[in-house]
């Protein structure tokens, strides 16, 4: 899992061109690279920075919880169901939404498993592009859309922002309903 974590974005891409791709045109209405072949390379970019974050989660409850659930008569699985999880939850929610808000801005896997196509009728069997890929589109453009870019990359860093921001919210609120 440390390992996958260092991995660039770029090899994922290609990986998902190789995998996820002829496996949505096989089993799919799908004719060339799109949109499901991309969020199934984002997902697999994401899992093994969520599972690292779960696993210190974990590790982070304190053993005295595990102790006192236990001297009170509940089994292991109860244990860790009514106990361990609820206490780790926000810190797996926190990290889970950090992860997505890291491949909000991805563009170099995505440029392999989903394609660089700007149109209006979207589908998840087509070929599309992500906000990200647009930017650099209209950068090298000649010549260059920088205002169009720069609003572009606004809406990106609101939308962290946003996602960045819900996540203390939900994380507090969470916090005051178990405690």
């Amino acid at each position: 899992i440390e390992t996958l974590t260092g991995v660039p974005s770029i090899i994922f891409g290609l990986m998902g061109l190789a995998v996820f791709v002829p496996l949505t045109i096989k089993y799919t209405p799908a004719t060339s690279a799109n949109i499901l072949s991309g969020s199934l390379t984002l997902a697999v970019i994401l899992l093994p920075i969520i599972i690292r974050s779960t696993e210190e989660s974990l590790k982070n409850v304190p053993i005295d919880f595990r102790y006192a659930s236990l001297a009170l008569g509940a089994n292991h699985t109860q244990t860790t169901m009514k106990v361990v999880l609820p206490s780790a939850f926000p810190r797996i929610l926190t990290a889970t939404l950090l992860a997505i808000g890291r491949v909000i801005g991805e563009s170099a896997a995505l440029i392999f498993a989903i394609g660089t196509t700007i149109k209006d009728d979207i589908s998840i069997y087509g070929r599309s592009t992500t906000l990200s890929v647009h930017i650099w589109s209209l950068m090298t453009d000649e010549p260059a859309n920088v205002q169009l870019a720069s609003t572009i990359s606004l809406i990106i860093l609101i939308i962290v922002l946003i996602l960045n921001i819900s996540i203390k919210l939900i994380s507090r609120l969470y916090m005051r309903k178990v405690y």
